[in-house]
């Protein structure tokens, strides 16, 4: 059996959905009342997977437009009017209504329509000299009168919506969205992000375009219950009996119930193990991740200053609380100034994240663990 299905790597669909029953019910509650959706979570933690799940669900027109590559004003307009493009061969109909409709919503966008065996195909060019931002508002408005004229609601989901916020004219689009947004009946705005600290900036700054235009949703972890009646129905599957109490743990704990390396570690479980895992088959199995990605972290961690990588050390080795005591100034010989603000710089990197009880923990379960693995190695970068 190929358990990939139930454990992938990349988007989780059907059978390999694990809950977040709540916040899908959130979601198809916005959608559904046009309420524009703010999805916040550190990579890797299934975002894009939630919401196309929901829109699935729903049967609703609908379009990804994901700005992880956008490195300028440009791509964003590209991939922005991708998106838009895919709605409307969604919704045009039959050739002989389209072609009025959309002439007629997109009389101020440079467009061509294509007319074929298929249906219509419509081709977005927008003039290179004119100003992505009034392009993009053009082109969203444009689709907000062609789904009015329909009688139809869309969902357009921004994925990485941060990099907007990276180049010159990002506050510009954030206006050309937010003129849409705020009046659109039609369009309903799904945004999501992975570095929260520039999200915070965009959407709860007042002074930037984005300040209050949407519901916010946080995505945290998979609880371990959750896990739990997931985990042993493939089980079953698998070896004919749930998995012991002490092998859940040792899954958990290992993991830090991470959505991603959860699925990473109980995929070479299930696919290897010929008979139910011990916990010395799960630490196996941890360690072959870690050493096929140590050189991958490595790079990532050899970009921060010493004394962030002496603070992460520290952290994975326990030293996870009263950062400032005298006991951590010696241990790390940095001055307290230092280290609250390069314990600040890896919070907003999405290094470490604080739990309830004010202690820091790592957001990225595979980077502690090279740590406490290959920390010699890291100091010496």
């Amino acid at each position: 059996m190929n358990f990939e299905q139930y454990f992938p790597k990349g988007l989780a669909k059907g059978s390999a959905f694990c809950n977040r029953q709540k916040e899908r019910d959130r979601l198809k509650n916005h959608i559904n009342a046009g309420q524009h959706t703010l999805l916040i979570s550190p990579r890797r933690y299934g975002k894009t997977s939630l919401v196309k799940y929901v829109m699935d669900t729903l049967e609703l027109p609908n379009a990804q437009a994901d700005l992880f590559v956008a490195v300028d004003a440009e791509r964003i307009r590209l991939i922005l009017l991708s998106a838009i493009k895919s709605i409307v061969q969604q919704v045009a109909g039959t050739v002989e209504n389209a072609v009025v409709l959309l002439t007629s919503a997109f009389k101020g966008v440079s467009s061509q329509w294509i007319i074929g065996t298929k249906g219509i195909s419509v081709i977005l060019t927008p003039d290179k000299e004119a100003d992505p931002a009034q392009t993009i508002q053009e082109a969203l408005l444009a689709l907000e009168i062609l789904l009015s004229k329909k009688k139809q609601k869309a969902i357009l989901f921004i994925d990485e919506v941060q990099e907007i916020a990276e180049v010159a004219e990002g506050k510009g689009i954030e206006g050309a969205i937010r003129h849409v947004a705020q009046e659109a009946k039609n369009i309903v705005f799904i945004f999501s992000g992975s570095k929260r600290h520039m999200l915070a900036k965009m959407f709860f700054d007042k002074s930037r375009p984005l300040y209050k235009l949407c519901e916010k949703i946080i995505l945290d972890r998979i609880k371990a219950e959750d896990y739990i009646q997931h985990l042993n129905a493939l089980a079953k599957k698998k070896w004919g009996e749930p998995l012991s109490e002490k092998t859940l743990q040792t899954i958990f704990e290992t993991t830090h119930l991470h959505p991603y390396y959860l699925n990473s570690l109980c995929l070479r479980i299930w696919s290897f193990s010929k008979e139910k895992p011990t916990t010395k088959t799960i630490q196996n199995h941890w360690l072959e991740i870690i050493r096929e990605e140590r050189f991958e972290i490595i790079r990532e961690l050899s970009a921060l200053s010493t004394g962030q990588r002496k603070i992460l050390i520290a952290i994975a080795e326990g030293e996870n609380k009263a950062l400032t005591s005298k006991a951590f100034l010696a241990k790390i010989n940095m001055s307290g100034s230092s280290i609250s603000e390069n314990a600040q710089a890896l919070e907003e990197k999405d290094y470490l994240e604080k739990n309830e009880d004010q202690e820091y923990i790592f957001i990225d379960p595979i980077i502690k663990s090279t740590l406490l693995h290959y920390y010699t190695d890291i100091q010496e970068i």
